[in-house]
């Protein structure tokens, strides 16, 4: 979130409604971790899939989450949506393969999948640390093709 390398774009979200999504995650995953249970799991891949393929606006749990927020009467505080966007992509491939390891029985790596996709959520909770950015802007350094203005700067 806070990184240089972030992607701009135009479209904005409401940065507390990505903490409070987030937060649910790792709740989630938390209770898969210790509980064992894998509904939760199933749930977030739902809903990440319609985060990405249909908009943050379809998400089931962001309108949850949305209206706790306007209940509380937080005020919402706008940032760049694409590396949220980009965000939720890494979220729905974390989460695809989580449930598709829990499908086929494969408890270990779904435990080890579960452990890597919960650092990362709570990197952006607790820290502040948008791990995607990260991932993304060394991706468009190493791999991506530059436009012109960008080879301009290089």
């Amino acid at each position: 979130m806070n990184q240089q390398a972030c992607p701009v774009g135009y479209k904005k979200v409401n940065v507390y409604l990505i903490k409070f999504y987030s937060s649910v995650i790792a709740i989630f995953l938390f209770t898969f971790l210790f509980f064992g249970w894998k509904v939760p799991i199933y749930i977030i891949t739902i809903d990440f899939a319609i985060r990405v393929f249909f908009g943050i606006e379809y998400s089931f749990v962001c309108k949850i989450l949305n209206f706790v927020l306007k209940t509380l009467q937080i005020q919402p505080k706008e940032i760049d949506a694409k590396s949220k966007a980009f965000a939720a992509k890494v979220g729905l491939m974390f989460s695809f393969m989580l449930s598709i390891a829990l499908l086929w029985n494969a408890h270990t790596w779904a435990t080890v999948i579960a452990i890597i996709f919960l650092t990362a959520v709570l990197f952006e909770v607790v820290l502040n640390f948008c791990a995607a950015c990260y991932m993304e802007s060394l991706w468009r350094k190493y791999f991506a093709k530059k436009t012109k203005e960008e080879e301009f700067f290089d």
